[in-house]
């Protein structure tokens, strides 16, 4: 379903709740990435003009991408297929007005005020076969992400460099192609058509599908006063995500809670790095799934990923300010 079908759908739901009269137009706001357009609405006679960005759903990492345009857009509308009861829940708490594909909506704005929260939620339709998104395809579109000039590369070179069985590369690239994120300019060459939007939905899969695979066991640290910043990491086998990643690169974040990424073993991380298992340890550790180095921290796509999926604020922060300096100029 795409935007204007899911923004169709949203207003005809909500006409059999509120009478309306609308008019969608859609607007080109260059580097406002996510503005998809203005929505002019008519109810009980007041009028008031929207704008509107349109998704198929929204994952709590999103939701502060959401926020600061709710924040920089006055009248900002959020329109989405489905939407799941805690994010509606902090959208409200935060003001940002919202609709949904099954008619529920929340708009507070000057004269007008309309909230409906009881029209049965839309089912959401699992994507099936795309193997662009499995446990195999999400390490490799990570590598994409970290370097889209090697989806041109052959596809022999593609799997010897992501450690991926040759056979899944096809599979993988017709599943990005088949969903938009990659277009084919020619026999060989292919590009990433929106690089956000792709990261955007790794990030979704990864919580949801590699990230769990991938985790290995909780620590703590021998000493609970460890510096953690003393540790000299075997940076070819170990590095920080997250928290501490984070805070390396921008000085923005004190981090409580802990991650590694690593091929080192359990045995080796106890006796390098004085670590002991504790299943409410704050340390996580993760196996690393990709090939590239990056001194002492993971990719900066993978931190930012770590951040956004953490749900607090300053975690968020950190997120973005990663990806201002780190993902934007490179996009």
């Amino acid at each position: 379903m795409n935007e204007i079908d899911i923004l169709n759908k949203a207003i005809h739901n909500l006409e059999k709740d509120i009478p309306i009269t609308w008019n969608w137009k859609n607007m080109d706001y260059n580097n406002d990435i996510g503005i998809d357009g203005e929505l002019d609405l008519i109810i009980n006679n007041q009028n008031i003009l929207m704008v509107v960005e349109v998704k198929k759903d929204v994952k709590n990492h999103q939701l502060f991408n959401i926020i600061e345009y709710n924040n920089r857009f006055e009248n900002f509308l959020l329109v989405a297929e489905r939407l799941y009861p805690k994010v509606k829940k902090e959208l409200r708490e935060n003001q940002v007005n919202y609709l949904e594909g099954n008619g529920n909506v929340y708009i507070n704005k000057a004269d007008i005020f309309l909230y409906v929260d009881t029209n049965k939620t839309v089912k959401n339709q699992k994507e099936k076969g795309n193997r662009a998104f499995t446990k195999t395809g999400l390490k490799v579109v990570f590598h994409f992400l970290l370097n889209p000039l090697l989806i041109n590369q052959t596809q022999r070179e593609i799997a010897d460099i992501t450690n991926v069985a040759l056979g899944n590369i096809p599979l993988i690239i017709n599943g990005l192609l088949e969903n938009n994120f990659i277009l084919k300019l020619n026999k060989n060459e292919y590009v990433i058509n929106n690089y956000q939007e792709l990261l955007n939905k790794w990030i979704t899969e990864f919580e949801q599908t590699l990230k769990p695979t991938i985790f290995k066991q909780r620590f703590r640290f021998q000493n609970k006063n460890q510096d953690w910043r003393a540790l000299q990491l075997n940076t070819e086998k170990t590095v920080w995500g997250g928290e501490p990643a984070g805070d390396i690169m921008t000085n923005h974040l004190r981090p409580e809670n802990f991650t590694l990424y690593t091929n080192e073993t359990t045995r080796d991380l106890m006796i390098n790095y004085r670590l002991l298992p504790d299943d409410e340890g704050n340390i996580w550790v993760y196996d690393k799934f990709w090939t590239m180095d990056f001194n002492n921290i993971a990719p900066a796509e993978l931190v930012y990923t770590d951040l956004m999926i953490n749900d607090d604020k300053r975690s968020k922060e950190t997120a973005k300010l990663i990806f201002d300096e780190y993902i934007q100029p490179n996009i």
